[in-house]
């Protein structure tokens, strides 16, 4: 299906914990969990991961108005945002998100800065800048490191802002964008480690210019909900 994006909304979060956003492997001798990152070095979330993230949101959120019978019309708003497996051209979701990426302005400066000059930012500096190595062991009943458990961790810093796109192809019905409301108020964490204390975050979902309309979405789902 060919994509003629419509309407545009921003799914914008900070990290409010030391979050490892994985790409799956490691790298000998320095990290056993690596975080995804471009070639300048910057870390990103992958769109297909966060469209993962926000449609268990949306799960546990119809899971929950199931016995007030009140999921109806969010059932049909969720299969429009995001579609159903193995559907046909006519019933795929109407949502596209995008990596979540650090802000356009800083993405474009550190871009520059790592291509002109003489003293150009190599993409290790740029990574090391906005990422820690955390070590942690398990621990053995006795209370002593188990043997052969130190694992090293690559996190992203606390207090990193991210944003991503939305893009709808079709404008959102009624009950679309409250629904997505509250899957982005639902959504608080991310990342490798979320059910054990990291990739805690805050997110709002915001119009093309960039102005929180969290809220103002919100409030539709709940006087739907309350009503």
């Amino acid at each position: 299906m060919r994509w003629w994006k419509v309407t545009t909304y921003w799914l914008k979060f900070v990290t409010k914990s030391d979050a490892t956003f994985g790409r799956g492997d490691g790298l000998a001798s320095l990290v056993d969990a690596e975080v995804q990152h471009d070639r300048y070095g910057l870390p990103f979330l992958g769109g297909r991961s966060l469209k993962g993230l926000l449609e268990e949101e949306c799960a546990n959120i119809l899971f929950a108005l199931a016995p007030l019978n009140k999921d109806h019309d969010f059932n049909k708003a969720a299969k429009h945002l995001f579609g159903n497996p193995g559907s046909t051209d006519s019933d795929k979701a109407i949502l596209h998100i995008s990596d979540a990426k650090l802000p356009e302005d800083l993405r474009n400066a550190i871009a520059i800065a790592s291509e002109v000059g003489n003293n150009k930012l190599g993409r290790e500096q740029v990574l090391n800048s906005l990422t820690a190595i955390r070590r942690q062991t398990a621990i053995s009943e006795s209370g002593a490191p188990k043997k052969g458990s130190l694992r090293a961790m690559r996190v992203i810093l606390r207090e990193t802002p991210f944003e991503a796109e939305l893009s709808f192809n079709q404008e959102p019905s009624d009950m679309d964008l409250p629904l997505l409301a509250a899957c982005v108020k639902a959504f608080r964490r991310a990342g490798t480690g979320r059910n054990r204390g990291r990739g805690e975050l805050t997110a709002m979902l915001c119009n093309e210019e960039g102005e929180d309309e969290t809220y103002k979405h919100f409030a539709i789902f709940e006087k739907k909900v309350i009503g």
